[in-house]
């Protein structure tokens, strides 16, 4: 009986292995497709590439506003399989983070208009990350301290755009 029940039990790992090996044949990356971890670069030049010094700097910053969207996708995409790194104020911070990026990118451009776009892109980005932080507080699992930090950051873009509306 005892024999029989641990050749049962290693048959049963083995094809287990085996069907993941199948699987993971089958993947187009580390999880399978569409997997959150999952991330392809899909731009023709690395930046480990000693050819990216001699990029533009308008060329720059659109690489890093893509890079921006790129982790936006991710974080959504780990928000809609129920993963922790798809929280709420880790996505409003990286929309953040792409508006930044996408300022930055404007203000060299002189686009005024997109600029404006931008600044209430991050306005409404960091609003949505001091609620979310809020919350947290409120169900402990942040400090008040963070909900500082989210409130200043508002407070920083609050007045970016009120600067740039005033010029």
């Amino acid at each position: 009986m005892k024999n029989t029940t641990f050749f049962a039990v290693c048959v049963l790992l083995l094809l287990g292995g085996l069907f993941c090996l199948h699987l993971a044949a089958q993947s187009d990356g580390p999880g399978g497709p569409g997997y959150p971890g999952a991330i392809v670069f899909d731009t023709p030049l690395s930046l480990l590439d000693p050819k990216v010094s001699e990029l533009s700097e308008r060329e720059l910053l659109e690489m890093k506003v893509d890079r921006y969207r790129k982790i936006i996708e991710t974080v959504e995409a780990h928000a809609a399989a129920g993963n922790p790194a798809g929280r709420p104020h880790l996505l409003a911070k990286a929309q953040a983070n792409l508006a930044a990026a996408e300022i930055e990118l404007y203000r060299y451009t002189n686009e005024q208009d997109k600029l404006l776009v931008a600044l209430d892109a991050k306005v409404k980005a960091l609003t949505d990350k001091v609620r979310a932080v809020v919350n947290s507080h409120n169900n402990g699992t942040v400090t008040m301290a963070t909900v500082c930090e989210a409130e200043v950051q508002l407070l920083d873009a609050l007045l970016e755009r009120k600067r740039a509306r005033s010029k």
